[in-house]
């Protein structure tokens, strides 16, 4: 491959991940994947992704800190919203770094208990049902307990 044919393919390269970026926002890994299936070859793709890293117009901690934040909104919790970070493409230091910044939003837990429970908690299997709605959406134990305490259920310690 001459000189000229190497630089018209990463131009390719760069115009795809624009191209790639222009329709919505993407991890570094995202964005390297669709390159590559592509049919760009592995050298110019890692070129165009840190082209566009030096550049701002990449970046995984803004990138990953946006998708925390949408998930929240959305009543997702931690561990929802970490699965949801690794399938992206994010990587796990970039991840937990976002996830620092996560609080379980207790008045959302508890709007979703009553959704489910209408105030009555006499029924073991209904709350059973609601905490496992909970763990569904991401919540961890500690955050469904605080949640069910806030709302007034009595816990002991075989309850999970």
């Amino acid at each position: 491959m001459d000189n000229q044919e190497l630089e018209q393919l990463y131009q390719k390269a760069l115009d795809l991940a624009a191209r790639q970026l222009s329709y919505r926002a993407l991890s570094t890994g995202a964005l390297r994947d669709k390159l590559l299936a592509a049919g760009i070859p592995e050298d110019a793709a890692d070129w165009a992704v840190a082209w566009m890293q030096e550049r701002g117009l990449l970046d995984d901690a803004a990138y990953a800190a946006g998708v925390r934040r949408s998930y929240e909104r959305r009543g997702y919790g931690e561990l929802r919203i970490r699965q949801e970070l690794r399938r992206r493409g994010v990587g796990t230091e970039t991840a937990e770094s976002a996830l620092d910044e996560y609080e379980a939003d207790l008045g959302r837990m508890s709007a979703l208990l009553d959704k489910r429970l209408h105030g009555d908690l006499s029924d073991r299997k209904e709350v059973q049902k609601a905490v496992a709605a909970l763990q569904r959406r991401g919540y961890q134990w500690d955050d469904i307990r605080a949640a069910l305490k806030a709302y007034g259920a009595q816990i002991d310690d075989d309850f999970s």
